[in-house]
């Protein structure tokens, strides 16, 4: 009986492995996304203020793109870039690929948020809307995000109105194929811009 006790043990033991290398029960670790699938969250955050003004009610919009289910990715925002030339003050829209380890933790971190000043402010940041995209890759990402320069090099920036680094963001999921989500209360000037 003893005998018995202990083989039906050692069996019960082996049951959960066994079953695992045949892809049934047992505690399983979870799989990963399948490589080519991106997540895109859009996200915002305010556009700052002067220090000791609470935040801006408008805000900025970024993409934060994670590839292959990894936990780094991008940051693909616009912003905004001085002209050379003989006309002071003009800017136009550009973009921006920015590697990171946690796009969602580095995006609340806004360089410039305190107006007039350098540095860093952390400000809260709001996800609007996710997406699984297949077929994503860096050099997809960089590669739209180099077309919408071009689009943009010569139209000046304009925050209120368009083309705006919100503006960049839009149009970069129209060029996904993905129609321009609605943003609730979020006030993102120039969103769903078109020339």
């Amino acid at each position: 009986m003893t005998r018995i006790l202990a083989t039906l043990l050692l069996a019960w033991a082996v049951l959960p492995a066994v079953a695992r290398a045949q892809g049934g029960g047992g505690a399983v670790p979870a799989a990963r996304p399948a490589v080519g699938l991106a997540t895109v969250t859009l996200a915002a955050r305010s556009i700052g203020s002067r220090r000791g003004d609470p935040p801006e009610r408008r805000a900025h919009a970024a993409l934060l793109v994670r590839l292959d289910g990894r936990s780094d990715g991008f940051i693909v925002q616009g912003g905004k870039e001085a002209v050379p030339g003989w006309l002071p003050g003009r800017a136009r829209v550009v973009g921006y690929v920015i590697p990171c380890q946690d796009p969602s933790k580095e995006f609340t971190r806004a360089s410039g948020a305190y107006w007039g000043e350098d540095g860093v402010r952390e400000l809260p940041t709001r996800e609007i809307a996710t997406f699984v995209e297949r077929g994503l890759t860096e050099a997809l990402v960089r590669a739209i995000v180099e077309s919408l320069d071009e689009e943009f090099r010569s139209r000046d920036y304009r925050l209120e109105g368009g083309p705006s680094s919100n503006s960049f963001v839009s149009r970069f999921l129209e060029r996904l194929g993905r129609e321009v989500p609605a943003v609730g209360d979020v006030d993102l000037p120039g969103w769903g811009w078109r020339p």
